[in-house]
């Protein structure tokens, strides 16, 4: 079993993330301690250092276990051993899923997927393997990405995407998702890959949903609540999540009588639905 330090094994490098800001070494002390709160970087590496698999796949489930979160699955019968798929998911939380979805490709796949996340997220070193960072909060992407994402659906390993980017929202009173995205639906033609609707229980707190709301108000490009996923993480122990797989769409019937837009959106709507029955509050 590897074996990580404190030092090594911390979640997030705080230095990385503030970069040269700010410059006065007290102010860059007290913002350093709030972000080491809010990251609950003690906790993450607690968790890292009590894991019996440190490293890999069966973290996954020891993150789980140390959080005291619970998920049951339905729909999963569906899914073809053989077949390489394209999963799409909707996006709730913003952190739980990845370690969820995690755990239940693990029973599936063993450690043959990879699912695009944050950078905050692929910060996460005993995962790092399975995670594509992509910044979904600037439009600036590292010269490699479009690399990476082409290995990626190039290979034999199963891919799970999150179409709508960001977590959702409360708008309006209604906790509502992001439009998706069309990237899954041009890739699947493109790699002749089925897409599977996944759905996925669960929503933030009342104070994400402030501050998202805030942050619109004060046309802030940055939604402020981010800093307090990791936060939102372990507002959710305790807590036990359904994950739902609808029937998978052949690659082929994303034909032309609708655009990729609108393939996306009719796939978000499938997803929508999966929710019926699961036994949870609607969360989108």
């Amino acid at each position: 079993m590897e074996k990580y330090n404190e030092r090594e094994s911390l979640f997030v490098e705080i230095n990385n993330i503030l970069g040269a800001w700010p410059r006065n070494r007290f102010l860059r002390y007290i913002v350093a301690g709030f972000l080491k709160r809010r990251l609950h970087q003690d906790q993450i590496n607690e968790a890292i250092m009590q894991a019996e698999c440190p490293v890999g796949a069966g973290f996954f489930d020891d993150a789980l276990r140390y959080l005291n979160i619970t998920y049951r699955t339905r729909g999963e019968e569906c899914l073809e051993a053989d077949k390489k798929y394209i999963f799409v998911c909707n996006h709730p939380l913003g952190g739980p899923e990845a370690l969820i979805i995690g755990s239940v490709f693990r029973k599936l796949y063993g450690d043959g997927f990879k699912v695009p996340v944050t950078p905050l997220l692929a910060h996460l070193k005993p995962l790092a393997e399975f995670f594509v960072p992509v910044n979904n909060l600037s439009s600036k992407q590292s010269r490699d990405l479009g690399v990476r994402i082409a290995e990626m659906f190039e290979s034999d390993k199963q891919v799970l995407v999150f179409p709508a980017g960001l977590c959702a929202r409360k708008i309006k009173g209604k906790i509502i998702e992001m439009p998706w995205k069309k990237m899954f639906v041009t890739q699947a033609r493109r790699y002749e890959r089925d897409v599977v609707p996944v759905h996925i229980s669960g929503h933030n707190s009342k104070w994400f949903f402030f501050l998202a709301k805030v942050s619109r108000c004060l046309k802030l490009k940055v939604n402020i609540g981010m800093l307090y996923l990791v936060d939102e993480l372990f507002k959710q122990c305790g807590n036990e999540f359904v994950i739902t797989f609808g029937e998978p769409v052949p690659y082929t019937a994303f034909d032309k009588s609708k655009t990729d837009l609108q393939w996306a959106a009719e796939m978000q709507e499938r997803v929508k639905a999966l929710a019926e029955g699961n036994g949870c509050v609607p969360n989108m």
